[in-house]
């Protein structure tokens, strides 16, 4: 597997839906997947929504100043301007390269259409003040929709990136929403329906796997075919599963995230369980050993912008961002430094196309690899008890765990267990 450790990470977008998690070692799947974010469109040519947030968010990740006079490349070459409109047009793939009046926010209403309000805004829309100001929507942040993530190139002596813009920000500063004629919505989501994988230090110095199947856990206590060592019944069918060692016990613990209710239930040795709400509607649960004091942490993806977003015991909150919105979150103790570290999953998107695993390192370095195909579902342990995390995937045709030891192609686990599942 063709491995590489780069200070960036570049990428088309996967939409991830919800997890599977295991305790330091967490990992989610997609179990509603639209298709990723294709870097396909031409210049003035339809363009989806999702490629609309990759290239935005690229200006974004690379902090692209701000400047009325200056042109900065799209990531192949071609050139827009790097003020607020200019910022827009890029992310639109808008045919006015290299002009500095093609595309302004007065002029920007010749290409979009106005929405009958800010309901109807969809990511990759704008909010365009013709006077002053426009930028990009990215999604509403609750379901009230009292409050929005905006990509913008914002004034002179700053930089593109992303930020929350209240809705009465949005009426009170005269911004009208607005949506590009070329956009299109991505194509339907493919489904999956099946045995959710996971994997935790059950009691061994060893991760082992398992499968969840509408509120009951089937594990095992070894990475080998056979039958469940334990079952045990906890959640409800459209939960989420997710491990860790809630009460820092040196062993991980069963739980669940309800996304209805936005809320983590955690169940101890003891049979009995508490929750913790937390996180916003779409968002994906990714709790781990993120504060290094011995006990797991709650926390979320938010795909859309593919930002984690850490809760810590005291209550505050801390986010970092890695990947393109969509991708779907991976995240463990990828150099055994005894803390979770952050990564993200990219499915392939034709037949015979690998994965991508991004993983991201302390010193904010991100190694690459490819591993498995098409219709994987994520996994990660410490398989061998090395004291750092490396991957797997759960194949469900076939209902196989392949697990390797290395970011390498070699898998050193490959056996059946659980039903599997198909996609549709």
């Amino acid at each position: 597997m063709p491995s590489s450790r780069s200070s960036k990470l570049v990428g088309v977008a996967l939409a991830a839906a919800i997890a599977a998690s295991g305790a330091v070692a967490t990992t989610a799947l997609t179990v509603a997947t639209a298709a990723t974010a294709q870097a396909a469109s031409s210049v003035g040519g339809q363009i989806t929504r999702s490629e609309v947030l990759a290239r935005a968010k690229s200006w974004v990740d690379q902090t692209v100043p701000y400047s009325q006079v200056s042109y900065h490349t799209d990531g192949s070459g071609t050139l827009y301007r790097q003020d607020c409109s200019g910022f827009v047009s890029m992310a639109w793939h808008i045919n006015t390269s290299g002009t500095n009046s093609g595309f302004t926010t007065n002029s920007a209403v010749n290409y979009s259409t106005r929405l009958a309000g800010l309901d109807s805004l969809k990511p990759g829309d704008t909010l365009n003040n013709i006077n002053t100001h426009m930028v990009l929507f990215v999604g509403w942040n609750d379901s009230g929709h009292t409050s929005a993530t905006i990509y913008e190139e914002p004034t002179s002596d700053s930089t593109a990136r992303s930020r929350v813009m209240t809705r009465s920000d949005m009426t009170s500063g005269g911004f009208l929403p607005y949506r590009y004629n070329n956009i299109v919505d991505d194509p339907s989501a493919r489904v999956y329906s099946g045995d959710v994988p996971v994997s935790g230090k059950w009691g061994g110095s060893a991760s082992t796997i398992g499968v969840f199947r509408d509120g009951v856990w089937a594990l095992r206590n070894s990475n080998s075919a056979g039958s469940a060592d334990v079952v045990a019944g906890f959640g409800k069918a459209g939960d989420v599963p997710i491990t860790g060692d809630w009460d820092g016990l040196g062993h991980d613990q069963l739980g669940v995230y309800r996304p209805s209710t936005r809320e983590f239930v955690l169940r101890h040795d003891d049979a009995s369980s508490d929750s913790l709400v937390f996180g916003n509607a779409g968002d994906v649960p990714v709790p781990g050993m993120w504060d290094h004091n011995g006990h797991a942490q709650m926390a979320v993806y938010r795909p859309s912008t593919a930002t984690f977003t850490v809760r810590h015991d005291d209550g505050t909150t801390t986010s970092a961002s890695l990947g393109n919105p969509g991708d779907t979150p991976i995240v463990c103790d990828w150099d055994g430094v005894g803390h979770t570290q952050m990564g993200v999953f990219r499915a392939g998107t034709n037949p015979g196309d690998a994965n991508t695993f991004a993983l991201r390192h302390d010193d904010g370095t991100v190694t690459t690899a490819t591993y498995g195909e098409k219709g994987d579902l994520p996994v990660v342990g410490d398989w061998s008890a090395k004291g750092r995390t490396t991957f797997g995937v759960y194949r469900p045709g076939t209902a196989t765990f392949a697990l390797s030891n290395a970011y390498t192609s070699t898998a050193d686990y490959v056996f059946k267990f659980g039903n599997g599942g198909t996609w549709s």
